[in-house]
């Protein structure tokens, strides 16, 4: 991993309150306040007026199961409200559900945040079998099918402010198998491919477009049942279809 590039301004109290947001936002489990000073290297006394008051502005919560604290999705709301996000999720609103429909299948739409991508919208199906991702979910873009796509289609000026954040949290030799990948993306025009965290789902994912520059990816974890409600390849042509639709949408203004 690259070294970060030193800070030009402090705000001490600032820094331990993100510091804190973003350990949290990186752990599926809580975390006590003393995991997040060890995590941190302050102490427990730095940390928990800090805990206090994000906990009171409704930044995190604390877990009625266990000891400790989680993040809410108030960040993720706060995202959602500012363009282009908002108009996704407004264009997709109705697709997604008649995309689970007909496919038998969950599906989600994440976006570009940071080396990250985050989900903003799942839709479960009526099945009463299948797989979904949960709202918030996070992954290394470089890892994900989403982040491949986000990043394969993308126009090359957003390329390029891309790789300038993901050359500071992973080597050459990740980037250059990410980058042969993505190129493979593009010229098959979509993702299809096993997901690299759940065994025996297939992860299938399209980008969405606003004119010229991708602004999110819309996903399908497919898994095989018996008997099969829709084969694979009929899937794929589901979801191209979505994905072009939303794009039309949102680059034109269709809503219909």
């Amino acid at each position: 991993m690259a070294a970060k590039e030193p800070k030009k301004y402090s705000a001490p109290a600032l820094e331990k309150g993100l510091d804190i947001i973003e350990l949290l936002s990186a752990h599926s489990s809580t975390l006590s306040i003393s995991d997040i000073a060890e995590h941190l290297g302050r102490t427990n006394a730095e940390i928990y007026r800090m805990i206090l008051v994000l906990e009171q502005r409704g930044y995190l919560v604390k877990s009625k199961h266990a000891d400790g604290y989680q993040i809410t999705r108030k960040l993720l709301q706060l995202g959602t409200e500012q363009e282009p996000v908002k108009d996704v999720l407004e264009h997709a609103r109705v697709v997604m559900p008649r995309l689970a429909n007909i496919t038998s299948m969950a599906c989600h739409i994440a976006v570009e945040s940071q080396e990250q991508i985050v989900v903003i919208s799942s839709v479960e199906t009526p099945a009463s079998l299948s797989y979904s991702v949960r709202v918030g979910y996070r992954r290394p873009i470089i890892q994900s099918a989403s982040g491949k796509v986000i990043f394969g289609f993308q126009n090359a000026e957003k390329k390029e402010a891309m790789m300038s954040i993901l050359e500071r949290h992973h080597s050459k030799a990740e980037l250059t198998a990410f980058l042969t990948e993505c190129k493979k993306v593009v010229k098959q025009g979509y993702f299809i491919g096993e997901s690299g965290f759940v065994k025996a789902v297939t992860d299938i994912s399209v980008p969405i477009f606003d004119g010229d520059q991708v602004v999110a990816a819309l996903t399908i974890p497919f898994i095989e049942r018996t008997p099969e409600k829709m084969p694979i390849k009929q899937v794929v042509e589901e979801l191209k279809k979505a994905g072009e639709f939303i794009s039309k949408s949102l680059t034109y203004g269709l809503l219909k």
